[in-house]
């Protein structure tokens, strides 16, 4: 691959290929049974449980401090 020393001409050649994955995605999704769906999202495993300090806490009083502190700098 040779380098692309202009940013735009990077980009263009980026979504080329993002949309050349994105069709290659689409057709291996159309392509696909119900049963080897189901088959793949059932191989899907979660590495451990997510991690929550407080089952019953969002977090959100916490994060909105934390912005607001931000602000103040």
């Amino acid at each position: 691959m040779d380098p692309i020393p202009d940013k735009e001409q990077w980009r263009a050649a980026y979504l080329k290929r993002v949309e050349m994955l994105e069709t290659i995605r689409i057709r291996e999704l159309a392509a696909m049974t119900e049963e080897e769906a189901l088959r793949r999202v059932l191989a899907l495993r979660v590495v451990g449980r997510p991690w929550r300090e407080r089952p019953d806490w969002s977090g959100l009083v916490e994060q909105q401090a934390l912005f607001h502190r931000k602000k103040k700098r």
